[in-house]
């Protein structure tokens, strides 16, 4: 009999906790940690929109994970990886973000090469669906958010919803979460993309390169040159890492 979904309230406390900590690193990226200091109210302010765009990204992509596993008759949970929370602050100190709070752990008797590769698809394809939902937000209801900080201290002009201090919250959700999509295509361990990879390459191909053409039309071509960029880091980091 095919188990119900379900969550246990550890499992709920450790993904509320990597959702906070997660946008706080991305809240330093933008702001910098000399607009953390100098204007913390409006700092906190910025983090309530970061929590709703990316902690939803976050949290459905795990949970989509741990939905398609329990489906195969898998057991899993959402684990937080302290050492990767505390590896986060610190490089979002320095501007940039490697994200790794966190991951959904299969338990599982027997998971087939096809199940296992679905099972990773699942997160990504989630993403990009929260890609449109953002999007067609920004279509009916767009908010746009002016901070301070973001003009003084931290990212002007990006394209990915800032622009001269203005916060375009949807605009913004629906990039960092194609930027989550395509960074779990990379085929490198542990990432998404390498189960994916190595259940069904023309899968694999097919998906990031539809993911790679949506980024192209949002962000534009520079999308395509830091994702070869960000793939080239990841495999240098999971090859000393993981060998």
């Amino acid at each position: 009999m095919q188990q119900a979904f379900y969550l246990e309230q550890e499992e709920v406390a450790q993904m509320v906790i990597s959702v906070i900590a997660i946008s706080l690193a991305l809240a330093i990226v933008f702001a910098t940690p000399e607009g953390l200091f100098a204007n913390p109210r409006e700092f906190f302010v910025f983090m309530v929109p970061l929590i709703v765009t990316i902690g939803s990204g976050f949290v459905l992509h795990e949970m989509a994970h741990k939905l398609i596993a329990i489906y195969y008759g898998g057991k899993a949970r959402f684990r937080m990886w302290t050492q990767g929370i505390v590896f986060m602050l610190i490089t979002s100190l320095f501007g940039f973000l490697f994200a790794a709070p966190g991951a959904v752990y299969i338990n599982a008797k027997r998971i087939t090469e096809r199940e296992n590769g679905l099972i990773s698809l699942a997160g990504p394809a989630l993403n990009l669906i929260l890609v449109f939902f953002f999007l067609g937000l920004e279509a009916v209801a767009p908010i746009e958010q002016y901070y301070s900080l973001l003009l003084k201290w931290g990212a002007l002009s990006i394209d990915i919803g800032i622009q001269n201090g203005v916060f375009n919250v949807w605009q913004f959700g629906a990039a960092i979460n194609l930027l989550l999509a395509l960074f779990n295509t990379i085929p490198a361990f542990p990432l998404d993309g390498s189960k994916i990879f190595r259940w069904r390459k023309s899968v694999w191909l097919s998906f990031t390169a539809v993911t790679l053409i949506i980024g192209y039309a949002i962000i534009g071509p520079t999308i395509i040159l830091n994702w070869i960029i960000l793939l080239l880091i990841v495999f240098i980091f999971s090859k000393l890492a993981f060998g």
